[in-house]
C-alpha cells in the first residue's frame, strides 16, 4: 500500500515539477521588439529567460528577464535599440516551472 502511494504521489510531483518552454510571439516596431509569452497551463508559473532581438547590421541585444506568470496569462518582455538602427527579427528564451 506505501508503495503504491509513492508511486502515485511521484505522478503527481515529477508532471508538475518538470521546466517547459512557452508559446510565444513578437512584435517590432523599429527601435523597440516586444516579445509576449502565454502561459497555457492552470497553475502560476515562474518564468526566466532572455527576450533577443537582432538589428539589421547584424548585431544581437537582449534583456533578461524574470516573472511569476498567472495561469492563462500574458507576460511581455521588451528590447530596444538607438538609431540609426532598428530590428529585424525577435525570439525567446526561456523556461518556466
Amino acid at each position: 500500500m506505501r508503495f503504491l502511494m509513492t508511486t502515485v504521489a511521484s505522478l503527481f510531483i515529477s508532471a508538475s515539477a518538470f521546466a517547459w518552454i512557452p508559446p510565444y510571439q513578437y512584435q517590432i516596431n523599429g527601435y523597440q521588439a516586444a516579445v509576449t509569452m502565454y502561459n497555457q497551463s492552470g497553475y502560476t508559473v515562474y518564468c526566466q529567460g532572455y527576450a533577443v532581438g537582432q538589428l539589421q547590421n547584424g548585431m544581437v541585444v537582449n534583456s533578461w528577464f524574470a516573472d511569476w506568470v498567472g495561469p492563462f496569462q500574458y507576460r511581455t518582455a521588451f528590447v530596444y535599440a538607438n538609431p540609426p538602427f532598428f530590428f529585424v527579427n525577435a525570439w525567446l528564451n526561456v523556461n518556466c516551472q
